[in-house]
């Protein structure tokens, strides 16, 4: 299947959003606007496809924590090992002597993934959390 055709179009913004947008592309060094643009559509057909997916599909959940924070470590750990089936791997970083970073990985369907995200991210003490849904991207071009 051959590229499809660029369509150009017009978007207008406020002059701050506008900054906003060249300060975020600059900083991840695209050249363009639009190749800019391109990916952040690009990550939400990834997320559109993967809600939508039927059977497994993956994930991994970033988390980081105060260590110190009372029976947190026994807390997300039970919940780990509750959801086992659905963990295949986690990496545990200790970024300093309070702080720890989390990030494993999910495999199964979409509503088990993000359930056992929420159940993680909602515990007291966790400071910082994001899932970030993968897919093939069958639906990026």
């Amino acid at each position: 299947m051959g590229e499809e055709r660029a369509v150009r179009f017009t978007v207008s913004l406020p002059a701050r959003l506008m900054r906003t947008l060249d300060r975020l592309r600059a900083g991840r060094r695209y050249g363009n606007r639009s190749e800019f643009v391109r990916d952040l559509l690009r990550g939400e057909l990834v997320k559109e496809e993967w809600a939508a997916l039927p059977g497994e599909t993956v994930g991994v959940l970033t988390l980081v924590y105060d260590h110190e924070t009372h029976a947190l470590a026994d807390k997300l750990a039970d919940i780990q090992h509750h959801g086992f089936r659905s963990i295949t791997a986690s990496l545990h970083v200790h970024l300093d002597e309070h702080s720890c970073l989390e990030v494993i990985a999910l495999r199964g369907s979409a509503r088990r993934i993000r359930a056992i995200a929420n159940q993680l991210l909602s515990v007291k003490g966790v400071h910082y959390g994001q899932l970030v849904p993968a897919t093939r991207g069958k639906r990026l071009t």
